[in-house]
């Protein structure tokens, strides 16, 4: 991990102040945290911030968003927490650096891909990459005390026990925002950094691509103030508190909701939820959380009925302190059996693309499976 990091580093001493910057990050919690600590990192080497671009996956690395950047010319464009084959973005000049599961990648000279995978092979010990970005920045701005917006990454994806110098680092800097005695997934997620997890990810709910920019440069404006980020006191914190309470509204709604009307299959210990319908993006991963926050002990399958789309989407969720079962394993042997099944993730929390034809089959096949 050290001569990975201190690659990137060598990297980043080589940036000049007249230098165009272009980062492209995915739109989710860890995404835009490791944008923002990359923001502040670019901003101590050449006194200005980069071009920011959320993007909700890999196929948004398209031909719209390479012409996009064409038309800019940067002198360099980094890729955070995607998994998009270098040779895309060839004509370019960077890194990709990611922590997902990827397979078939090619190493291109000026584009390179940086991924703890290539070494670490358990999954348990891959760290996010709001974890990375935030080890680069304070190895080369120490000053920086921003190890908070980093624990919001590392919550999001699961990673508090492998990364707790973080929040070593956070008791020291900011001790009124962990008055916990115990650092793990389950006191993180109870704690204000499960709010703050909240706050990052309502904002592309609310308004997409706009709303994750927007949770981006809040982070930034407060990065010596998470007071100010928690209550809404700089213009785009502002925003997003507002987003964060409209989702708020509508989750609580579902939590009274899931006892009326969910499936509990208590021999697996399985729930299958069908949200209601919502014009909020990416409603039933934040759901499936809220409800495996509320049922740690069991697997959460929440069906949604986002408008316009013609397949189900299904976000899966599990505890990894209560339960074993690795989702990405599951579903790939659910796909040998049913091929038009689309999804991925990690080993805790899948999406899932399904056809309501196949729907029935998937929870039947899945149910099987289910330890």
């Amino acid at each position: 991990m050290n001569e990975l990091l201190q690659r990137i580093e060598e990297i980043l001493k080589k940036i000049k102040d007249s230098n165009t910057i272009c980062v492209i990050h995915h739109d989710d919690a860890d995404g835009n945290c490791s944008a923002a600590l990359f923001s502040i990192l670019v901003h101590n080497l050449i006194k200005d911030y980069p071009l920011l671009f959320p993007i909700r996956g890999k196929d948004n690395v398209n031909k719209g968003l390479i012409n996009q950047l064409k038309t800019i010319a940067p002198d360099y464009v980094f890729v955070l927490d995607v998994t998009v084959d270098p040779k895309k973005l060839s004509v370019f000049k960077g890194f990709i650096l990611d922590h997902h599961i990827f397979q078939n990648i090619t190493q291109e000279e000026d584009m390179l891909y940086f991924n703890p995978r290539s070494f670490e092979k358990n999954e348990a010990k891959t760290p996010p990459v709001s974890y990375m970005s935030y080890r680069i920045l304070n190895d080369l701005f120490p000053e920086e005390k921003v190890a908070w917006i980093a624990g919001i990454g590392i919550t999001e994806d699961h990673r508090v026990e492998l990364c707790k110098d973080v929040f070593q680092k956070i008791k020291q800097e900011n001790p009124e925002l962990l008055k916990i005695d115990k650092i793990d997934q389950i006191a993180l997620e109870k704690s204000v950094f499960g709010q703050l997890w909240d706050m990052v990810r309502s904002g592309r709910m609310i308004k997409k691509i706009e709303g994750a920019r927007t949770a981006v440069l809040a982070l930034i404006e407060c990065k010596d103030r998470p007071d100010k980020f928690i209550n809404g006191l700089t213009q785009h914190s502002f925003a997003l508190r507002r987003f964060y309470d409209k989702v708020s509204y509508e989750t609580q709604d579902c939590l009274i909701d899931v006892k009326r009307t969910g499936k509990f299959f208590s021999k697996q210990k399985v729930i299958v939820y069908e949200a209601k319908q919502s014009s909020i993006s990416a409603l039933t991963s934040f759901i499936a959380d809220k409800i495996r926050q509320s049922y740690p002990e069991w697997v959460v399958c929440v069906v949604g009925r986002e408008r316009g789309r013609k397949n189900k989407k299904i976000s899966i969720r599990l505890e990894q302190t209560k339960r074993r079962e690795d989702l990405v394993f599951i579903l790939e042997r659910i796909k040998e059996k049913i091929p038009s099944i689309k999804g991925g993730g990690h080993k805790s929390a899948i999406g899932v693309s399904v056809s309501p034809d196949y729907l029935d089959n998937f929870f039947q096949e899945f149910l099987k499976l289910i330890r």
